[in-house]
């Protein structure tokens, strides 16, 4: 019997084809055929045996592609049969991990990131709210909604740019550095090829590395003065005032919780896991912050944090001290690590003990017997340092003498 031989299509054949009442195949041969719907409408087509069964592959529709195109992609569908590759199952896979990687967006690859982060560094709470809270004021709003196998380092840059015309340089520093990180994370897990922060490298001025501005002794009382007339959020002053009253890191400040406090007793114990040194902080609280704290908690009493933001219940942003310096005329002058600075200089001032002020700052170095009398003992008389800190703050304020202690104050034994 005779091999019938398949002529070869052509483009004018292909014009020239009409659909009839039935859809019917024009074939050009090793497997591809073009499928004329009853519709008009012209469909390429390769047929193939795999695995002993026959498969069909959709290879688009005449003329957004064209016969040159379709024999292209045939050729490919054959290499693949050849390879022991099913062209129709890896297509699925291809269509799914495309779907899937739209899905991997900037926002999800960073929540995922950020328990595993905090797990090996073993970060506070704190530190890991500060993190996403710092993601979604300046990062997410431009690219936490696209994949981040599509981001490239200008749309890193264009996140990044706005932080230094605004002059906040630290800020773009720390932010870039845990963009870095999850770029890094999202190439670890397969979500991309590289890290395009690398190609920012010299894009933006370098903040300046120096001392936390802080303030001399004449300058307190017009800044206790200052900071009675602002005219900000209660929570915002109160978390300003806390650092005057207790000289506790912002980060302890705003993400405390009311189960912390034991007000009755003037104390509020900082969990190990929030501080630093990952040890408790035993911290007292002088009267004056004690009255504040109980307005504070009535007025915020279903909130999840002691002292919430202003904006809505969330840990306050770790700028909202540095943005009330500025809006109180101390832009550049002060900081809120500066605020605790004079605390502490204030309190040597006043003439008491070096290994007092250390504690109240959770900078003593105690071992696991010393713990239990830091917290006992020194207690009592850190409670006694700072209501009298408190006490004078207040003298301050009304016009007293800025340090008229000089005297040595030794720690309790």
């Amino acid at each position: 019997m005779p091999i019938k031989m398949i002529e070869a299509l052509d483009d004018l054949k292909i014009r020239r084809a009409k659909p009839g009442t039935i859809d019917r195949k024009l074939f050009d041969g090793r497997g591809l055929f073009l499928l004329v719907k009853a519709n008009g409408a012209k469909h390429w087509r390769f047929k193939y045996r795999f695995a002993g069964r026959e498969r069909l592959l959709a290879l688009g529709e005449y003329p957004d592609r064209s016969l040159a195109a379709a024999r292209g992609e045939a050729g490919k569908a054959r290499l693949l049969v050849r390879a022991g590759i099913d062209p129709v199952q890896q297509g699925r896979e291809s269509r799914a991990g495309r779907v899937n990687m739209a899905l991997q967006t900037f926002e999800v690859v960073a929540e995922e990131w950020l328990p595993m982060k905090a797990k090996s560094k073993k970060w506070t709470d704190g530190h890991i709210e500060q993190n996403r809270q710092s993601l979604k004021d300046h990062v997410f709003p431009m690219i936490g909604k696209r994949p981040i196998s599509a981001l490239n380092a200008q749309d890193a840059i264009r996140v990044l740019r706005p932080l230094e015309e605004a002059g906040k340089l630290e800020t773009l520093r720390r932010v870039r550095q845990r963009m870095s990180a999850i770029f890094a994370y999202a190439v670890q897990t397969g979500r991309r090829p590289d890290n395009p922060i690398r190609d920012t490298h010299g894009a933006f001025e370098a903040p300046q590395r120096e001392h936390f501005a802080s303030l001399t002794a004449k300058d307190i009382p017009d800044f206790l003065r200052t900071l009675s007339g602002y005219q900000g959020h209660q929570n915002t002053i109160t978390i300003v005032r806390m650092i005057l009253w207790t000289a506790c890191r912002t980060g302890e400040i705003r993400g405390a919780t009311a189960d912390e406090f034991d007000l009755d007793a003037g104390l509020w114990t900082i969990p190990g896991a929030r501080m630093k040194k990952r040890r408790p902080h035993v911290v007292p609280l002088p009267r004056q912050a004690v009255e504040l704290l109980k307005e504070v908690f009535k007025a915020n009493a279903d909130a999840r944090y002691a002292i919430p933001s202003p904006m809505g219940d969330f840990m306050a942003s770790e700028n909202i001290v540095l943005q009330a310096i500025e809006k109180m005329g101390y832009g550049g002058r002060l900081t809120g690590h500066g605020v605790r600075a004079a605390v502490a200089t204030g309190l040597e001032e006043l003439g008491f003990a070096t290994e007092l002020i250390k504690e109240q700052l959770s900078h003593a170095k105690a071992t696991l017997t010393d713990a239990a009398y830091l917290r006992g003992i020194h207690v009592d008389a850190r409670a006694d340092m700072m209501q009298t800190w408190a006490n004078h703050l207040d003298q301050m304020e009304r016009g007293g003498a800025v340090f008229p202690i000089r005297r040595k104050v030794a720690a309790a034994a």
